[in-house]
């Protein structure tokens, strides 16, 4: 219940599991960059090595072909020892180049697994970082904190475990548009619709009618203390806001049904049944008449009379056999 700015601080998350796991990442892409670093030095010296190959077989093919031409002032023999030398050195040549280009991509490969696996951990190591600087939770705007629960239904306090599956740890409640929760029985809930009219009286706000409509009704029932039946969650909405109203607040809330005008009304006491019939004692002067009635909708102390009754006709409140 404590009112907060926008900025203001309002809980601190335990961070020392993503700060080890943190750490562990940081630790395995620091090995990566010196395995990338010392890969790239060995490759250099390798193909350094290769290039030279290259040169010393290009040099050798060149003296094979020198070889060759001398050879036209020999016999045969000699000529086709020497193209054959010239042909073997060529061989040769070309397999240091097919090697030399075999370790380039080699190199480009390894540089390449080694900088994906350097690039993922240093995106897990951003993600850990901003996951460290939300466990500071800040509020949002203006307004009245309202500790959420547990799964147990007790208020969070310092080393409460926060899950997945209920995140939550405190609302900042919108005071602007302001919603009540109520509950009816389920002998009444068939009446009630969304879009309904009611009036609330807040206890804290005696002197406050305040005015709203059905928002919501639960589709399924629920056992609720104080209720000898189950009972139906009804969300309803106020028209509008007032400045002392606070989350949690108790009221009493009356929704509208039905309305009547010009209707004759009577207290549920003054109805009488017997079987299916429901009668009324009118008394006319000192004479006393047994009435069969009508009736209508009715609340919780009146009832709609819409056959048998005229307005301004008097009723008993009580049988007269009772006196």
């Amino acid at each position: 219940g404590k009112k907060v700015k926008k900025g203001d601080f309002i809980a601190q998350l335990d961070q020392s599991e993503l700060m080890n796991n943190m750490r562990q990442r940081m630790t395995e892409k620091e090995r990566f960059d010196v395995d990338m670093k010392n890969a790239v030095i060995d490759s250099t010296v390798n193909l350094t090595a290769r290039r030279e190959d290259i040169a010393n077989a290009m040099l050798d093919l060149q003296y094979r072909q020198i070889d060759v031409d001398v050879s036209v002032f020999e016999s045969g023999a000699q000529q086709r020892k020497a193209r054959m030398a010239y042909q073997k050195a060529e061989i040769a040549l070309d397999k240091k180049k097919r090697d030399y280009v075999l370790e380039q991509n080699k190199l480009k490969v390894r540089l390449r697994r080694y900088g994906e696996n350097a690039e993922n951990l240093q995106r897990l190591i951003d993600k850990y970082q901003k996951a460290i600087m939300l466990t500071r939770i800040l509020s949002p705007g203006d307004g009245i904190v309202v500790i959420d629960e547990d799964f147990l239904g007790k208020k969070l306090t310092k080393d409460s475990q926060v899950s997945p599956w209920k995140p939550t740890i405190a609302m900042l409640p919108d005071m602007s548009s302001v919603v009540v929760t109520t509950y009816i029985k389920e002998i009444d809930i068939t009446k009630i619709h969304p879009g309904d009219s009611a009036r609330i009286i807040v206890d804290a706000l005696p002197g406050k009618k305040l005015s709203g409509k059905v928002l919501k009704i639960a589709n399924m029932g629920e056992t609720r203390k104080g209720f000898d039946m189950n009972a139906f969650e009804v969300m309803i909405r106020l028209d509008h806001s007032d400045p002392d109203l606070k989350p949690g607040m108790t009221c009493n809330n009356d929704i509208v049904v039905s309305k009547f005008r010009q209707v004759v009304l009577v207290p549920l006491k003054s109805v009488f049944r017997e079987s299916n019939t429901s009668y009324v004692y009118v008394q006319d002067g000192g004479k006393i008449t047994k009435r069969t009635v009508e009736l209508g909708a009715e609340d919780e102390q009146h009832v709609v009379v819409l056959d048998g009754l005229k307005a301004g006709e008097k009723v008993l409140l009580y049988e007269p056999g009772q006196l």
